[in-house]
């Protein structure tokens, strides 16, 4: 009968401190002990309480800060990996920005819908806001493109699913990243005039409409992406596979 693996004193390290952060005994922006107190603590080498923290780190459970206030802190940046993931599948071309684009429109018409089902009328007051701070900023490329993000974040967030807000923020901060600087201000107030449709949708319960609605927003704003030049297609993505 096969033996489990013994795991390595550095995952064992790791287990201990990531349980301390999930159960509370370890909270945000908390600054963990020196290296030197938790190798004493955990009766291991600081090169093993080193490996520990920069496996946490990976994972998005703690920070490293260097400099003058500087430390190991507990973070919650737990979609890091998936970040990281995506990121790297992207500049090695395995996938392209059409690509992305497609994930938007599977994930975000849908929690539309069903922001339509679940929010309550005061639930939308963060959802208006944001609509009149853009409409505020109509001449204001930065801001506009800014609220118009936010928009999307709250919109899903209505959803009720936290899983999907990950899933979609992390789809959004990539494709805002990679698109960063070649954005028009008219596709700005072209996307934002969508935005207020899917409001009145949402508050009229109106499911079907309000998807509807994301789907001719995200479809709208890859076409004025292709008129001025961006390349969001599968080319890379091709040539790579060949």
């Amino acid at each position: 009968m096969p033996t489990a693996k013994r795991k390595k004193a550095y995952e064992e390290v790791a287990e201990a401190i990531r349980a301390q952060v999930f159960s509370g005994e370890l909270v945000q922006d908390q600054q963990l002990p020196p290296e030197r107190e938790l190798a004493e603590a955990y009766g291991v080498s600081r090169v093993v309480v080193r490996e520990a923290i920069r496996t946490l780190e990976l994972a998005g459970i703690l920070r490293v800060q260097k400099g003058a206030g500087g430390g190991t802190f507990v973070c919650h940046n737990l979609d890091k990996p998936l970040v990281a993931s995506i990121e790297n599948l992207l500049a090695g071309g395995d996938i392209s920005l059409n690509d992305l684009f497609e994930m938007r429109l599977i994930l975000e018409p849908p929690a539309a819908a069903l922001a339509a089902t679940r929010a309550r009328p005061q639930d939308l007051a963060p959802l208006q806001e944001i609509l009149e701070q853009a409409q505020n900023n109509l001449s204001d490329s930065q801001a506009l493109r800014d609220d118009n993000l936010e928009f999307h974040r709250r919109l899903v967030a209505l959803a009720g699913n936290p899983l999907l807000s990950l899933l979609c923020e992390t789809v959004l901060s990539i494709l805002v990243d990679s698109l960063r600087g070649k954005l028009h201000r008219r596709t700005s107030q072209t996307v934002h005039d969508f935005h207020h449709r899917i409001y009145q949708a949402l508050k009229a319960g109106r499911a079907e409409e309000a998807r509807q609605l994301t789907v001719g927003d995200l479809q709208t704003l890859r076409e004025l992406y292709r008129r001025l030049g961006v390349e969001v297609g599968r080319e890379r993505a091709s040539r790579k596979a060949s």
